[in-house]
């Protein structure tokens, strides 16, 4: 062989070697509603790998929960001011690595929208985003 073909397959093989496997790739869990399929799923991930941008064209439509009762301050409401410090700033700290509560809209339902088997605890209350953590 010469020294072009090994160059391809060296840079061929470090193409392969550092893209993602399947296991890595984000994945998104959704309920099947009974209106929605002809076979009987009762739940769908997206995407299936190997991810096909092309291939991938189902319209969904997600938006973030909507909890007009959730206290504007739960945490601090529920521990007080002059509580212990320690406690509070951990239940601060889950809700700033928390991701938002998603949700499928199929007509006038709500259907949950888990990614990487996260369901989220941020909810929308009005125009602010809230920790639903209780």
């Amino acid at each position: 062989m010469n020294m072009r073909v090994l160059s391809v397959l060296g840079a061929a093989g470090v193409v392969a070697a550092s893209s993602l496997p399947a296991a890595a790739v984000p994945t998104a869990v959704t309920e099947v509603l009974p209106g929605e399929t002809l076979t009987g799923v009762e739940s769908h991930t997206l995407p299936t790998p190997p991810v096909h941008p092309a291939r991938f064209t189902l319209p969904i439509d997600v938006a973030i929960v909507k909890d007009d009762t959730l206290a504007d301050t739960p945490i601090t409401d529920k521990y007080g001011i002059g509580s212990d410090i320690k406690v509070w700033a951990e239940d601060i700290r889950k809700c700033l690595y928390a991701k938002l509560k998603l949700v499928r809209m199929v007509g006038d339902k709500m259907v949950p929208f888990v990614i990487n088997g996260d369901e989220g605890l941020i909810k929308m209350k009005g125009d602010k985003a809230i920790c639903s953590i209780y």
